[in-house]
């Protein structure tokens, strides 16, 4: 688990942890949009997901700027 910025809750760095496996195909819908995650091969390691109760953002762990939120229920 890695603490870093999250857009979602603002604040202090926040908790996050890789991604389930139940998340990753929401995951890689919700990249898919950026240019450069619909040229490659959608790799979920390199994402993770915020602990943060009710928060769904999920980013790259190199980029926390580079991410999306996952839909509700998640």
């Amino acid at each position: 688990m890695a603490d870093v910025r999250c857009p979602n809750c603002k604040g202090p760095l926040k908790g996050f942890r890789d991604l389930e496996p139940d998340e990753i195909p929401a995951a890689e819908a919700a990249v898919s949009q950026y240019p450069g995650e619909r040229d490659e091969h959608f790799r979920p390691q390199a994402y993770h997901r915020c602990t943060e109760p009710g928060c769904r953002r999920i980013q790259r762990k190199d980029n926390w700027r580079l991410g999306a939120n996952l839909p509700e229920g998640f």
